[in-house]
Formats: C-alpha cells, sequence, structure tokens
C-alpha cells in the first residue's frame, strides 16, 4: 500500500500504473497526484559509493553547485536570519556544507555513502554516516534542515519529515528540492524520460512530488509552507546574478520547463 493511503486519506482504489520500463514502475495516485515507485519493483535499488558519484561527475562545476547550494541558504535566511546550525539529509559530496561553512554556520551533514562522507570530511567539511535514530541520540537540534534532491530517494518520505520535525529547533524551517512531476519533458516521455527510466534515475526514486500535493505532505508532517518556488524579489539584495536566477527559474515554471520544485515550511508549534 502506497504511503499517501494511510498518512492523506486517499483511498488506494484510484492508484493506476504510470509508467514501466523493464522491472521498474511507478503508479500514480489520482487523489493525491503523488507517483510512487511500484510494489512489485521496489527492490531495486542504487549503491552510493564512489563508481556512482564518477559515473555522474558530481564533482564537476563544484564552484556552480556551492553556489547554488548558498543561494537556497540565503533563501532560507530570509525566513529566519539567525540560522546558525545547519543538518543537511543527503550531504553528497558537501557543496552545502561548504557554501554553509564559508557563511561561517555550524553544520553537520549526513549521507549513507562511506565515500561521500569521507570525501566530506577531507576536505574539512563535517559529515557523519549517522542514521535519524542516531541523530536524535545526540539531543543536537537545527534551524535548519536542507534536503537537495533527496526525499524523493527515500521509501517513506512522511517518516522523513517527521523525523526532521523532531530534529528541529522550535519554529525550526526545512527547505527541500526535488523532481517535479508536472516537468512537461517528463510528462510527455513517461517510461522514457529519465525520472522514470533505468538508464536514468529512476532506480533511485521513491516518490515524485508537484508543489500541490507536497505542500500535503508537509502539513501532514508537521509543518506550514512559507514558500514556494523562488520569489523574483527579495528584501535583502544578494546579486544580479542571484536575481536573474530567480526570474528564470519562474519563468520556466510558469510554462512547466522547471525539472525541479523548490519548498520552505517551518515547524508548527503544538
Amino acid at each position: 500500500m502506497h504511503k499517501c493511503v494511510e498518512q492523506l486519506g486517499c483511498s488506494g482504489g484510484n492508484i493506476i500504473p504510470y509508467s514501466r520500463d523493464k522491472e521498474l514502475g511507478f503508479d500514480l495516485c489520482n487523489d493525491c497526484g503523488i507517483i510512487w515507485r511500484s510494489i512489485d519493483s521496489i527492490h531495486i535499488s542504487k549503491i552510493y559509493e564512489q563508481v556512482y558519484f564518477d559515473s555522474k561527475k558530481y564533482n564537476n562545476k563544484r564552484k556552480h553547485k556551492v553556489k547554488k547550494s548558498g543561494w537556497m541558504i540565503d533563501q532560507a535566511r530570509i525566513h529566519n536570519s539567525g540560522i546558525s546550525d545547519i543538518l543537511e539529509v543527503g550531504c553528497s559530496l558537501g557543496y552545502t556544507l561548504e557554501a554553509a561553512k564559508n557563511r561561517r554556520i555550524n553544520h553537520l551533514g549526513i549521507d549513507i555513502s562511506d565515500y561521500a562522507i569521507d570525501f566530506c570530511n577531507d576536505i574539512g567539511l563535517n559529515a557523519k554516516k549517522y542514521s535519524f535514530d542516531e541523530l536524535k541520540q545526540t539531543r543536537q537540534k537545527y534551524d535548519l534542515i536542507f534536503m537537495q534532491h533527496v526525499l524523493e530517494h527515500f521509501e517513506d518520505p512522511f517518516l522523513v519529515l517527521k523525523d526532521c520535525f523532531d530534529l528541529l529547533q522550535e519554529k525550526g524551517i526545512v527547505l527541500i528540492l526535488v523532481p517535479n512531476t508536472k516537468y512537461k519533458r517528463a510528462v510527455k516521455l513517461n517510461a522514457k524520460h529519465r525520472f522514470y527510466s533505468l538508464k536514468g534515475v529512476g532506480a533511485e526514486h521513491y516518490s515524485y512530488f508537484n508543489y500541490e500535493n507536497l505542500r500535503l505532505v508537509l502539513q501532514a508532517s508537521g509543518f506550514e509552507v512559507i514558500q514556494e518556488n523562488y520569489p523574483i524579489f527579495t528584501k535583502d539584495f544578494h546579486s544580479i546574478e542571484f536575481f536573474a536566477n530567480r526570474l528564470f527559474r519562474r519563468l520556466l515554471s510558469v510554462f512547466n520547463y522547471d525539472q525541479e520544485i523548490l519548498i520552505i515550511a517551518r515547524k508548527i508549534q503544538y
């Protein structure tokens, strides 16, 4: 049973096959619109070690990736100027951690990959192979939890977000970037697009979202959404380059040509 049935109250009877690339399949819940990995292909997975990162050329254009992560941190600081501790879930090769370090923000990255953790530590970044349970045992709380193309890698995004809720300070925020199910090219190509294919990233991902249903997932997990997409104007000036980037991304989203969505949400106090 897909997680939206138990967490969002979807009927379960309105789920249909969405794509199929050999043994890899995805299902669409017509109630909430989330696209889930099919139950019969849930066993397909990736190993995230050096060969994976090398094949993706992850460390190419590092300067640009660190700059983008810095922009995202700056977006979060618009909502909480006092961010002093950042946790990145799925830190990969440390682009966000480096951006946080450049801003003199305390940082910790976690990842399931020994290679990624060692890479980050070797260049002076703080990263550990911690589970959420191990993180909770430290009793450390964070002002910002950063997840850049990570949430879709978990079988249960609701559980991940509830763990994030527990790890955040009062009124802490979470920043999430995930692939966009409304991306026009992916909709058109379906199983031939890299989102859903074995040769692409389909074997790595378990769920796909759009703005509407990711908002519902966050609300069900104890968060209120405070920003969707990139704002064109902000109260603080950052740079002409960042302004041009935000404007470009907003224009892409108008025509469903943006491959990813950005959401920032705040922990609700009960």
